[in-house]
């Protein structure tokens, strides 16, 4: 199960927007989706034509201990499902403060659902206090939807501290993204801060662009996702996209849980992917092998770089260039595929093998 924080501490950036409409869309992709509303004033829950005042138990009740996830989430549709808000939740800081492992509250409500649902996403209040730490606490991924204005990069900054201090304080590694949004075209500064999100993420930022749409304030005025509201609207079409790169990521996501999971590399000489200066250090020994070249994702899996033996020692380097990022590779020994020997980290491939990671920071 996938657990997705949408958070930004500024307001009026898109999130709950993003929440409702990702959510709707991955159920729409045949994902079973529960959509946690963690703000206080209960926007997704109203967005999704929910009477609040109605809701005798909402996500407040399992946070404080009074209900569990499977009593108090209501269905949206097909797939879809909902823990709602009320005002209650506004109260979650006073009631538990000085309580220890306050910090854990909802992470522990969502053991009880990890074979119900394949994706929770989380819409986090718009600020930095403990219902956000427990949302980034529960969750192992944060979509951070950035309005293309100034006032919304500084409040990446205020996220990007507390992410560091949940890496520092509980060991804990949130994978963030950032997405654009409300994003008119015609506005030179918001062609800038488009691309000043896309230099300073890189691979970190989606690219779908979630553009500024009459259609999506209408859904939500009506109580409905975009998906139930107009699916020939450019909002739909944008959120679907949005949630095939969401899918599409599932790949990566599972590279990155099997380097945090992976058991650490036998002590002995280090010939697996090494920083040096000038790149990454491959090296491999084959002390019968006529060639030996390494082959990834880096370079579409088609284009081997070659090791040498300048030593005639039966040891293969090679130095590459690499970009930040989580890449897949191999070697190739001769004429046979091979995964790295002493490079514990690896996950499965489309074949019935193994490739090897690495990590360039």
């Amino acid at each position: 199960m996938r657990t997705i924080a949408i958070a930004n501490q500024k307001g009026g950036c898109g999130k709950t927007t993003t929440a409702i409409n990702l959510a709707a869309c991955l159920a729409t992709k045949g994902r079973r989706v529960l959509l946690v509303d963690l703000d206080p004033q209960a926007h997704a829950t109203m967005g999704l034509g929910i009477d609040v005042e109605e809701v005798d138990q909402g996500i407040h009740a399992v946070l404080l201990g009074e209900a569990r996830l499977v009593d108090v989430r209501r269905t949206v549709s097909t797939g879809f499902d909902i823990a709602p808000s009320t005002v209650m939740l506004s109260s979650f800081e006073q009631r538990l403060a000085g309580q220890p492992d306050r910090e854990n509250k909802l992470m522990r409500a969502l053991h009880d659902l990890e074979m119900d649902y394949d994706y929770v996403v989380v819409d986090c209040p718009p600020s930095i206090g403990l219902l956000t730490f427990n949302a980034l606490r529960a969750c192992n991924e944060a979509i951070v939807p950035i309005e293309t204005s100034f006032f919304s990069l500084w409040g990446v900054g205020r996220l990007l501290d507390m992410l560091d201090l949940i890496r520092e304080e509980l060991s804990h590694e949130v994978r963030l993204k950032a997405l654009c949004t409300m994003y008119d075209g015609r506005a030179r500064f918001s062609r800038e801060i488009a691309e000043d999100v896309e230099n300073h993420f890189k691979a970190r930022a989606y690219r779908t662009i979630i553009h500024v749409n009459v259609k999506l304030r209408e859904a939500a005025s009506y109580g409905q996702s975009i998906a139930d509201y107009d699916r020939r609207a450019r909002g739909f079409r944008e959120y679907l996209s949005l949630a095939e790169e969401v899918i599409t990521d599932e790949d990566e996501v599972r590279v990155e849980e099997a380097v945090q999971t992976s058991v650490p590399a036998p002590e002995k000489e280090a010939y697996g992917p090494v920083r040096v200066s000038g790149g990454i250090l491959f090296k491999l020994e084959a002390p019968d092998a006529k060639r030996v070249a390494v082959v990834g994702d880096f370079n579409y899996w088609q284009e081997p770089i070659e090791l040498n033996d300048d030593d005639e020692d039966g040891v293969w380097i090679a130095i590459a260039r690499l970009d930040p990022g989580t890449y897949q590779y191999k070697f190739m020994v001769d004429d046979t595929w091979q995964p790295d020997p002493c490079n514990p980290v690896a996950v499965d491939d489309a074949h019935g093998g193994r490739n090897s990671i690495v990590v360039v920071k």
